[in-house]
C-alpha cells in the first residue's frame, strides 16, 4: 500500500548525506517521543469489506502515538537506532437500513511494533541536524471487529475479539534534530509504517499504514565538555635589529570555542587581548598576520576543515575588531593535517583520547614583516 509515499521516503533518505555535528563518534543515546499517530489506507477481510463500503462506515484513524529508542552514533555521517513505537488505536463504525440491505459495522485495531533503523543524516548548521531513517519493524496488530449483513441474496453476522497479527513491516523517517548542548536535543519526525496487520480471515482481518508526527527528546552520553587547555607562552624577547620578522603566536582552540563551536567563548577575550599586545608590541612594519586553525583528528575530514576554517574566522574578526587593518589579514584552516601529537594517542577511552589531542586543537597566528626582533 502507499508505494507512491514509500519511494519517496526511500529517495530523500538516500540523498540525505552527512551526520549531526553534535555528536561524538562511537558514542550512545536515549530518547523519548510523543505525538500525533494517523492509520490510513485501511484494508479489510473480504465480509468486511463488505459491510464497509454498504454502510459507508466513519473512520477515526488519529490518536496519541508514544515511543521509546536507544541508538549507537557511529560517525558523523552513520548511526543506529533500535526503537517501540506504540501507535494508538484505529476506530470504524457504521449502519444502514434502507433498500432492503441491513448492515452494520463497528470496531477497532491497535498496533505496536519495535523496530530497527540505519540513521543518515546532513548538519544544516552546528546545532541544527537533518536526518532520514530507514528500516524494519516487528509489528503485531490486535482487533476487535463486528459487521452484520442481510440482502436479498446474502446474510452473516459475523463477530471476533482478539484477533491478531504479527508480522515484519517496513519503517521510514524523516526528521530534524537541534542540539541546546552537547548532550541535550529535540527531536520532529514524521515516521511511516507499513503493513501493520493482515486481511486474512482468523488474523487480525484489517491491514493499516501509519504516519506518526512526533515530537522527542534525546539524551546523548559521554558528551563532556574537553578540558581547558592554556594558551601557549609569547615568543621570546626580540633583539634590536631591522630584521625580516616571521613570529607565530599559538592559542588552545579549548580556550577559545566551546566542544564544536566556531562562536568565540566570553572566556577567550582576556586571551586574544593577550594575543593582539603582542602583535602590537612586535610593532611590525607592513605586518601581514595569517591566522591558521586547526582541529584533531576525530569526526571527518569535510567537517574538520569546514570547522576550522570557522574558527580562524572567528579569531581574525576579534583581531579586527581590536584595531588590526582588516587589509592585512588572511585566514586559512588546515583542518586536521598538522597534528603535533604525532602518534602519541593511542588511549581506548574516548575522554582520554580528547584530552591526549588537546594540542592538535589550536589557532595560530602568524605575523611576517619588518621590525626590531630576532626571526623567529
Amino acid at each position: 500500500m502507499t508505494r507512491t509515499l514509500l519511494a519517496a521516503l526511500i529517495g530523500a533518505t538516500c540523498t540525505s548525506g552527512l551526520a549531526q555535528s553534535q555528536a561524538l563518534d562511537n558514542s550512545w543515546y536515549l530518547g523519548g517521543k510523543a505525538g500525533w499517530s494517523h492509520y490510513f489506507g485501511a484494508d479489510f477481510e473480504p465480509d468486511i469489506d463488505e459491510a464497509f463500503k454498504l454502510v459507508g462506515a466513519v473512520e477515526q484513524g488519529d490518536d496519541l502515538g508514544l515511543g521509546l529508542f536507544v541508538g549507537y552514533q557511529l560517525n558523523p555521517n552513520l548511526g543506529f537506532e533500535l526503537g517501540y513505537d506504540h501507535l494508538g488505536k484505529y476506530r470504524l463504525s457504521g449502519r444502514r437500513s434502507e433498500g432492503g440491505i441491513s448492515a452494520r459495522l463497528a470496531g477497532e485495531a491497535r498496533s505496536q511494533m519495535i523496530q530497527a533503523s540505519m540513521r543518515i543524516g546532513f548538519p544544516a548548521t552546528q546545532s541544527l541536524d537533518l536526518y532520514g531513517r530507514l528500516g524494519g519493524a516487528y509489528a503485531w496488530t490486535e482487533s476487535d471487529l463486528s459487521a452484520a449483513l442481510t440482502t436479498s441474496s446474502r446474510q452473516f453476522n459475523e463477530s471476533a475479539n482478539g484477533n491478531k497479527y504479527q508480522g515484519a513491516a517496513f519503517v521510514g523517517a524523516l526528521g530534524a534534530e537541534y542540539a541546546f548542548n552537547s548532550s541535550w536535543a529535540l527531536r520532529l519526525e514524521y515516521q511511516y509504517s507499513t503493513p501493520l496487520g493482515s486481511t486474512s480471515p482468523g488474523e487480525s482481518g484489517i491491514e493499516l499504514d501509519n504516519g506518526l508526527l512526533a515530537l522527542g527528546l534525546v539524551y546523548r552520553f559521554g558528551q563532556g565538555e574537553e578540558e581547558v587547555v592554556a594558551a601557549s607562552p609569547a615568543p621570546a624577547a626580540v633583539v634590536p635589529a631591522t630584521v625580516i620578522m616571521q613570529q607565530r603566536f599559538t592559542l588552545s582552540s579549548d580556550v577559545l570555542f566551546e566542544f564544536n563551536k566556531a562562536s568565540l567563548r566570553p572566556e577567550a577575550n582576556q586571551a586574544l587581548d593577550t594575543l593582539f599586545q603582542q602583535i602590537v608590541a612586535a610593532n611590525p612594519q607592513d605586518g601581514i598576520a595569517t591566522v591558521v586553525g586547526h582541529t584533531d583528528r576525530l569526526g571527518s575530514d569535510d567537517y574538520n576543515q569546514n570547522l576550522s576554517s570557522l574558527r580562524a574566522r572567528s579569531v581574525a574578526d576579534a583581531l579586527i575588531g581590536r584595531g588590526w587593518p582588516a587589509e592585512k589579514m588572511q585566514v586559512e584552516g588546515r583542518g586536521e593535517r598538522e597534528p603535533v601529537t604525532a602518534n602519541q594517542c593511542s588511549s581506548a577511552s574516548k575522554r582520554e583520547l580528547i584530552v591526549c589531542l588537546a594540542p592538535d586543537r589550536r589557532v595560530e597566528v602568524k605575523l611576517n614583516g619588518v621590525g626590531e626582533g630576532s626571526p623567529q
